[in-house]
């Protein structure tokens, strides 16, 4: 698979890229040091252990932590964090991560796609069990950097 790119007149083009921690220390990222892609399917076989899961957008980290749902920004390695709970942690169980990328491909009926998909944003955050119902929170980051905080 190839790179996915952000395209926007603010930033450029940035390739993004998802980065998993985990409790030993270990770091795993979508792409090897050869360029190889690493299926996400890697992170999954892994919840036991994740710790962070963050969206690489060049300078600019977006980091959501499965103990409490807690989310971070960093710029330049400068972090900021912020709690985008209004319920207490302690009554979150079974925290996992979420992550997609949503895009949109222009097409025309008789003559098929009319470019190349377009990034509309990428989403990180967690979903977990509250009093018996699956609850979700996630940033929806988009290609200006700008983000906001979804519930479902």
């Amino acid at each position: 698979m190839n790179s996915i790119i952000f395209e926007s007149n603010f930033v450029g083009k940035v390739k993004i890229m998802w980065r998993a921690q985990f409790s030993n220390g270990d770091i795993l990222e979508e792409f090897d040091k050869k360029g190889q892609e690493i299926l996400f399917r890697k992170v999954l076989d892994r919840l036991d252990d994740l710790e962070n899961l963050s969206i690489v957008l060049g300078n600019r980290v977006y980091t959501v932590r499965m103990a409490d749902g807690r989310f971070s920004t960093a710029i330049d390695g400068k972090e900021g964090h912020f709690f985008a709970l209004d319920v207490d942690v302690a009554d979150l169980k079974h925290i996992r991560p979420i992550y997609f990328v949503r895009e949109t491909i222009d097409f025309n009926m008789y003559r098929g796609p009319l470019g190349p998909p377009r990034v509309n944003f990428v989403a990180v955050g967690f979903q977990a069990n509250l009093n018996g119902c699956n609850v979700k929170r996630y940033l929806e980051i988009f290609p200006d950097m700008t983000f906001i905080i979804k519930d479902k």
